[in-house]
């Protein structure tokens, strides 16, 4: 082999060795160049979950405050509706002692108002706990004040009763005989007469008491009060 050859193969051989260096370089290029490219992209994907996760964290703390006012609301309106149940029950009992209600009177269903049956019932109390006195003054300031109640019959003839046990003879015939003037047909009327003629009879007026006896026995016949006047009749005999 001459040395011509010699020389043509070495610059084959130095020509081919340029060539592949320059293949490698070039793709050690792109392998770095994808690698920072997967780099930056990792890096975006990292920034975008933090993001996501500070985002659900913010989320996570509007939710618990939420939740937290929620509560407070639904306390303050179950507060509210408590007040206002306590306030519509406290009016409500204080409009009661304002309104009318129905009541039972000798078997009638009348309509009174609350403070005149209070009245009533404290006379009534003071009269069956034997306090005649107190009975008095109560029945007399009742029929006073309530003039038009329906209690006011029974009021009288209680005032009577009261006046007397308590020995006022006259002034127990005196209001007996108001109750009979002003209602005549009231169930308390041939009680009112009956005592109407033991007070005849206490201030010593016996003719009268039997007069008295004789027209309950007259005006109520077959009742409870003619049966109360004829056993009368006899001891006044």
């Amino acid at each position: 082999m001459t040395i011509q050859q010699v020389a043509a193969r070495f610059c084959v051989i130095a020509t081919f060795a340029a060539a592949s260096s320059s293949v490698w370089a070039f793709a050690d290029d792109e392998a770095r160049t994808a690698i920072l490219d997967l780099r930056e992209q990792v890096k975006t994907l990292q920034a975008a979950q933090l993001n996501f996760v500070s985002r659900i964290e913010e989320l996570q703390k509007q939710n618990r405050m939420l939740t937290g006012r929620v509560e407070e609301l639904s306390n303050q309106i179950h507060q509210e509706g408590r007040s206002t149940r306590d306030l519509f029950k406290d009016l409500d009992q204080r409009l009661g002692k304002f309104e009318p209600r129905i009541v039972v009177i000798n078997g009638e269903s009348v309509e009174v108002m609350p403070q005149e049956k209070a009245a009533y019932d404290e006379a009534v109390n003071a009269l069956q706990s034997g306090d005649y006195k107190k009975a008095e003054t109560l029945f007399a300031a009742f029929a006073e004040n309530w003039n038009r109640s329906a209690y006011r019959p029974d009021a009288l003839f209680w005032l009577g009763s009261s006046q007397y046990a308590n020995e006022k003879y006259k002034s127990a015939y005196n209001t007996q005989n108001q109750l009979i003037k002003s209602y005549p047909k009231h169930a308390r009327i041939p009680d009112a007469m009956l005592s109407v003629a033991s007070s005849q009879a206490a201030l010593g007026n016996l003719k009268a008491a039997r007069n008295t006896l004789q027209r309950v026995q007259r005006q109520f016949p077959k009742t409870e009060a003619s049966k109360e006047a004829a056993a009368r009749l006899k001891t006044l005999r």
